[in-house]
């Protein structure tokens, strides 16, 4: 019986009223939801981080990790880009790497996973500071303000799975047919930046048609976790992780050393559950959108 039919045969009454409003909203909550379309990529964009050819601010911002970012395309790619602030989540980055992951089902299976930067590929500029001035009679001067940190050696290998026609594994930015590029860099606010670009031919299509634009994809960002420093019996505090002298973002080598981007190391009781534990737990950013055509 149609809602028409109820209120042509009976009286309006809060008796016949009220189950209508229910069932109309039943109805709207098993409607299909909408979901935004990607920014259609019109202009040329080199992934070198250097993200000059993104509009300013980015189009999204992460309201829990406060992580900037857009995502586009065009009829043949995909374009990533992002730029994170926070100094835990650029330690991270640096020295644990990300993945960005995508499910052209619209579920979160992700069976296509793009690994870059890889953990602990990049190396970072020593930065060296003596210790504040002191004047005796005026006391103590501020020491001086940290320098931007920069990138000495970039990375410049990405790891895939679930590609087509790519195996799964580890391939070079220099020398790779895929039409895959990424990189990583630091703007002059010392913040991270990340591009990349991915031919959907490496995942999807060749191309996209108008028959796409009604696809809904599922992506994902995940910015991988320190690991956990290991525990010792009778600990005197100094730090889970030992000081060496090319940690965190001001030096490339292994998990040990100074765990941020300014140096200086974990101090007692940093773990997955002490005040540091954020940096032993995954950010993640998961998102459901549709490709985009060319405007007339």
């Amino acid at each position: 019986m149609s809602f028409i039919t109820v209120f042509s045969s009976q009286p309006v009454t809060m008796k016949t009223i009220i189950p209508a409003l229910f069932a109309i909203c039943f109805l709207a909550s098993c409607s299909h939801k909408i979901y935004s379309s990607l920014d259609w990529q019109g202009t040329k964009v080199t992934a070198d981080g250097r993200i000059t050819e993104w509009p300013d601010p980015l189009r999204y911002l992460d309201d829990k990790t406060k992580i900037s970012y857009s995502i586009s395309n065009d009829a043949r790619n995909l374009y990533v880009c992002m730029r994170v602030a926070d100094p835990r989540l650029k330690t991270k980055i640096i020295r644990s790497g990300m993945e960005f992951k995508i499910d052209t089902l619209g579920k979160k299976s992700f069976p296509v996973r793009f690994m870059f930067p890889l953990e602990n590929q990049i190396v970072m500029a020593q930065d060296r500071y003596g210790e504040p001035r002191t004047d005796d009679n005026h006391g103590s001067k501020p020491a001086r303000p940290a320098r931007v940190p920069k990138i000495v050696s970039p990375a410049n290998e990405f790891q895939v799975v679930g590609f087509r026609h790519l195996h799964d594994g580890m391939f070079s930015l220099l020398k790779n047919t895929s039409g895959i590029s990424a990189a990583v860099n630091i703007d002059s606010l010392g913040s991270v930046c990340y591009e990349a670009v991915i031919p959907f031919s490496t995942f999807y299509k060749d191309h996209l048609t108008s028959e796409d634009t009604s696809r809904v994809f599922t992506y994902e960002f995940v910015i991988n976790p320190l690991p956990a420093p290991a525990t010792h019996s009778g600990d005197s505090g100094e730090g889970g992780m030992e000081s060496g002298g090319a940690g965190g973002m001001n030096g490339g080598g292994g998990h040990h050393g100074g765990g941020g981007m300014n140096g200086g190391g974990h101090q007692g009781g940093a773990g997955p559950g002490s005040a540091n534990g954020e940096m032993y737990s995954p950010n993640q950013i998961t998102k459901k959108m549709k490709f985009s055509l060319k405007p007339f």
